[in-house]
């Protein structure tokens, strides 16, 4: 399942291939540290090599996978560093466009009446996910809660840069929703954001976000140490 990415027409065989491939790594059903051929690949997704090799230089520029010079590609592992520095521009990159949602957003109009709507939607769909312990459905709907109110600083380049910085976030965000009593918690935090957010409360919805946000720094050492063979400085 694609997480949630602006949509730019019809996708191209090595897009598709890109997603499916990063789909599987923030999946871990291809593991940090396992080898990955783009033979192989190729066969798995019912395609020539041509875009698979596409596909892996976009997984190469997220440093995704690593090129191991005469073995072949692995997938990386992830990085404590990396995730520290990714969720440091992430928080605030976030933190600017919920700003701005939360001081323009203007109840009654139609518009936001729609936004609202989906907003709830998502919210609908993440407590059936959480019901289903479907982790990878749940964290779909995570971004795409995520995305709608970030659209809403009406800024193309940060949702794109957002999106592509998360691919290393998520492999940790998906261990740490499939290891640790967290699921609840984040549809209440969710809630309580888009609360503030549609309310015009600007302080209020920072000050719940930089909180929101600031959980995976707390709660990655104990995933690093229960899965200490994913993980690098």
């Amino acid at each position: 399942m694609r997480l949630i990415e602006p949509q730019t027409g019809r996708q191209t065989l090595a897009e598709q291939a890109y997603d499916s491939l990063r789909d599987s790594i923030i999946s871990l059903k291809l593991q940090p540290g396992q080898m990955v051929y783009e033979a192989d690949s190729a066969q798995l997704l019912g395609m020539s090599r041509t875009p698979v090799r596409e596909a892996f230089k976009m997984l190469l520029m997220e440093d995704l996978i690593e090129v191991l010079p005469q073995r072949g590609a692995r997938i990386a592992l992830i990085s404590q560093q990396k995730v520290e520095e990714t969720r440091f521009v992430r928080a605030s990159l976030e933190v600017s466009a919920f700003r701005k949602a939360a001081r323009e957003w203007k109840q009654g109009e139609q518009h936001y009446h729609h936004i609202e709507q989906q907003i709830e939607r998502v919210l609908e769909e993440q407590k059936r996910a959480a019901g289903d312990m479907d982790i990878m459905l749940f964290l779909h709907w995570d971004e795409a809660f995520h995305r709608l109110i970030i659209s809403q600083a009406h800024n193309p380049t940060l949702m794109k840069v957002i999106y592509h910085m998360r691919g290393h976030l998520n492999r940790l965000r998906y261990l740490m929703l499939k290891e640790l009593n967290l699921i609840n918690d984040i549809i209440k935090e969710h809630e309580t954001l888009f609360q503030a957010t549609r309310t015009n409360n600007e302080s209020e919805t920072i000050r719940l976000l930089e909180q929101h946000l600031s959980k995976m720094s707390e709660e990655l050492p104990i995933i690093s140490a229960k899965f200490p063979h994913y993980f690098r400085e």
